[in-house]
């Protein structure tokens, strides 16, 4: 079934929170402009950007660009629940202000719901860098239960991004927790709860272009130890659902999330240090020189006795 009447095609909206991508706002949102479906909002707002990024999404005119720019940085969860909220169509998709989307991805996940009789799908996505280059294409299972079952697991058979869902799908399970503010992986959580009362299926196309940023909120872990253990606090929840059908952010419990959570930061939180130390190290392995850089000065002036950081960072330096 190919959707070409546009007076009967549903209105797809989509959310895109931007902040601080001057570099590539312009090439995402042309990949919505350019989608061969045609019945589509596009939710954006500028999360107080101390760029251009502003400035770039206000040069477009199109009507059915809709924006909705915060006076203060609210990070990524909280813009984007503030942009669920907005949304008028009937499906929802994601697209983040650094990612790309094939031009047919809208129509041809839109026509895979119809066919297949489902509220929510993702698609395979291709990996770019920072410059547009391709590195390399997923081949996650379009089965539900692997899918799901990935959640326990370090890799995710499945991309949040590319989620084409009903908006009905929302309206039940509502936006991200809070608890996840500026931590990541509030999708994940997301996700699950999703599982639990629908089919999730992949695509086998490859329809997204996911970007590997340092820069997000996922890629940029110094700042916050939190985000290291962001991951692990899902998988706590998930098996506590699994266990009893609920879990303590749904029982209004956070308190005890948090008591956990806490207990994970606690030995970097004792030694910063070594934290910035062994990040540095990961961060020059991803080849992620300047990071490593940066971090590893930040061991050094926590603690000017570390000898291990003046040594990394002469190691970085000259590699």
């Amino acid at each position: 079934m190919k959707l070409s009447d546009n007076n009967s095609q549903p209105l797809i909206s989509i959310i895109m929170p931007a902040y601080n991508c001057e570099q590539y706002i312009e090439y995402s949102i042309k990949s919505i402009l350019n989608q061969t479906y045609t019945n589509w909002e596009l939710l954006i707002a500028d999360d107080a950007s101390r760029d251009k990024t502003k400035k770039i999404i206000d040069n477009y005119s199109d009507p059915r660009i809709r924006k909705f720019h915060n006076t203060t940085n609210l990070g990524y969860l909280k813009t984007c629940n503030k942009l669920f909220e907005l949304a008028t169509g009937e499906f929802i998709a994601f697209q983040d202000a650094d990612d790309l989307s094939d031009p047919s991805r809208l129509e041809i996940q839109l026509n895979y719901l119809t066919q297949n009789n489902l509220k929510i799908c993702g698609t395979n996505l291709i990996g770019i860098d920072t410059d547009g280059n391709e590195l390399y294409c997923s081949n996650y299972p379009e089965n539900h239960d692997l899918i799901v079952d990935s959640l326990f697991s370090s890799s995710y058979y499945f991309i949040p991004n590319s989620f084409l869902f009903h908006k009905s799908i929302y309206l039940e399970i509502g936006g991200y927790n809070d608890f996840f503010d500026r931590i990541g992986a509030e999708d994940y959580y997301w996700t699950y709860l999703i599982s639990e009362k629908y089919q999730l299926l992949n695509m086998k196309s490859a329809l997204y272009y996911y970007r590997f940023n340092p820069n997000s909120v996922s890629g940029n872990l110094s700042d916050n130890p939190k985000k290291l253990y962001s991951g692990k606090m899902v998988n706590h929840l998930i098996n506590q659902r699994l266990m009893t059908g609920k879990d303590d952010l749904e029982d209004g419990n956070e308190y005890l999330v948090q008591e956990l959570m806490d207990s994970y930061i606690k030995p970097h939180l004792e030694n910063k240090s070594e934290f910035y130390s062994k990040m540095a190290t990961k961060y020059f392995y991803e080849g992620q020189k300047k990071r490593a850089l940066i971090l590893s000065l930040k061991s050094i002036f926590v603690n000017p006795l570390n000898t291990t950081s003046y040594r990394d960072f002469l190691h970085y330096l000259r590699k």
